[in-house]
């Protein structure tokens, strides 16, 4: 059983990998179409379904949504849901792990064919997606206490940077009022979905309790402010929305002055390779549960693990398959189109996701009645 902190764990690192993923962009897109009142919107919507979440799956201690969904539904509906929520979770990381094959070819290593660097992501994440619940929670808190101090130092570089133009801030500012839209609001929200994983994790949980929402509520609005308007001052109110990686743009144009290697952008690519491989383990590991509790596979001992251990091979395999043939057939607009769809839907799904809770809850009384 692991302690309760690791369930902000889970939420800083979907917080922190928002500064380079699609989310800034899709934010800076709409800086003059209503994303600052997205933002603002999304922290009530946000934390109402963070904590909501946590209630409901209180209700269920030491118990997945494989076991959830299966106590109180037919096998085949919830087999259907299970299924559903586990390709989508995982369609998250290849997405993640696509842009990121791009992000180390445009500004990294253009000479490498971006095929070599993917299978190598796909090891690394393969392998890794197949350790025990425990061992991924440990090894994401190691990645933080380095790579979270780090982020910080560099957040405070672009603000305090000479360059940075306040001007371009300010002018994004008087577009605040403008009324915000689905996109946008399904953006911003993202930053919260970390605690989605505790439909997986909440197995190895004791006595799961929340406390201090205040500080994800100030957390991440902070994070949304710097996602958005670092790249704003930096590039420029109009510039900004002329690059695919806002974030990786803007950091390229830091120095760090009294460090061996001269150019930020290094530091940032080897602290968000990490961040990216670790959420992409998290969203297999997951997807991969979920996907095997959909077809009633038990987490057991014995004959049954054995069992379990050889189909869980099969489904790491057809996670990589699909991620590098996805890899040949998109480009950065398409990729695009996908993270924005991804989005939308997975937005949507979370509301759902609470609806089935409620519905689990019930039923549970129910029973006991």
């Amino acid at each position: 059983m692991v302690r309760n902190k690791y369930f902000y764990y889970l939420f800083l690192l979907n917080a922190t990998i928002n500064l380079i993923n699609y989310v800034p962009r899709i934010l800076i897109t709409d800086r003059f179409d209503g994303a600052l009142m997205s933002i603002l919107v999304s922290i009530p919507i946000g934390t109402l379904l963070l904590f909501t979440f946590v209630k409901l799956i209180q209700k269920f201690p030491g118990q997945g949504l494989p076991e959830i969904f299966h106590s109180v539904m037919s096998k085949w509906i919830s087999g259907i849901l299970l299924f559903l929520y586990g390709l989508a979770w995982f369609f998250s990381s290849v997405i993640t792990l696509v842009s990121f094959v791009d992000i180390t070819s445009r500004y990294i290593s253009p000479d490498v064919s971006p095929y070599i660097v993917l299978v190598g992501f796909l090891v690394v994440v393969g392998l890794s997606a197949r350790l025990d619940s425990e061992s991924i929670l440990y090894a994401l808190e190691m990645i933080l206490y380095i790579c979270v101090p780090i982020i910080a130092y560099m957040s405070w570089r672009i603000f305090s940077n000479p360059y940075f133009s306040w001007d371009s801030v300010r002018q994004i500012i008087t577009y605040a009022w403008n009324m915000p839209n689905y996109e946008t609001v399904a953006a911003a929200t993202f930053i919260f979905t970390g605690y989605v994983n505790m439909v997986v994790f909440n197995r190895i949980f004791h006595r799961f309790r929340v406390r201090h929402v205040w500080a994800i509520v100030v957390f991440s609005l902070l994070t949304l402010l710097v996602s958005i308007f670092a790249p704003i001052g930096i590039l420029g109110a109009a510039g900004a929305g002329g690059h695919v990686y806002p974030a990786f743009s803007t950091v390229d144009s830091l120095r760090i002055r009294y460090f061996i290697i001269e150019r930020m952008i290094y530091v940032f690519y080897v602290v968000y390779m990490c961040l990216s491989l670790v959420n992409s383990i998290i969203h297999w590991h997951v997807g991969k549960e979920l996907i095997l509790g959909s077809f009633g596979l038990k987490v057991d001992k014995g004959e049954a693990m054995t069992k379990r251990r050889k189909i869980e091979w099969w489904v790491i395999l057809l996670f990589c398959l699909i991620t590098f043939g996805t890899s040949f057939i998109v480009n950065q607009y398409i990729l695009n189109d996908m993270a924005i769809v991804f989005l939308d839907v997975r937005f949507a799904g979370e509301f759902l996701l609470i609806a089935l809770l409620f519905y689990a809850v019930w039923r549970k009384r129910r029973k006991k009645a």
